[in-house]
């Protein structure tokens, strides 16, 4: 079966959402040892998928003409650096938190986190909405399987 890169990169959101999630169930049960394994992983995999997005598929989107649309890649990457800088505080947070409890601190990441998955939910939107929609359309299928060939992060 052919997958077409929008299905597979969106796929992989879906996942990383995912294992935000069981960081964050994590947290709630106030197992921090495990919400900070959780949180490593994650962050793993988001920052393999947005370098896999910065050297493989943004290229090709500005190539293409992406930087004529109102979604410039500057602006993708302008995200990713934030979102790096997000998963830097949370592991910084979170150590705290197996260092030391405290539920006023507990609260406060719940804060930021609230903050980080709102920039998600917009850079997703783009992505979803122009982004792999416009490749789709000028990239032939076998492109396609090129570009995902060379994913770091595959699921």
């Amino acid at each position: 079966m052919v997958r077409d890169l929008e299905t597979v990169m969106m796929g992989l959101h879906e996942q990383l959402d995912h294992e935000l999630f069981v960081h964050q169930q994590a947290l709630l049960d106030r197992d921090y040892v495990r919400a900070e394994a959780a949180l490593a992983t994650y962050a793993g995999h988001l920052r393999l998928h947005m370098q896999d997005e910065e050297t493989l598929v943004l290229p090709r989107y500005a190539e293409l003409g992406g930087d004529g649309t109102d979604a410039p890649v500057r602006l993708f990457t302008g995200e990713h650096d934030k979102l790096r800088g997000f998963l830097a505080e949370f592991a910084e947070r979170v150590a705290a938190l197996v260092a030391a409890p405290d539920d006023r601190r507990l609260l406060e990441l719940f804060d930021r986190q609230a903050v980080f998955k709102n920039l998600l939910l917009h850079h997703d939107l783009r992505e979803r909405r122009m982004l792999y929609p416009f490749l789709g359309e000028r990239l032939a299928m076998g492109e396609q399987g090129v570009v995902l060939a060379g994913l770091g992060f595959c699921g």
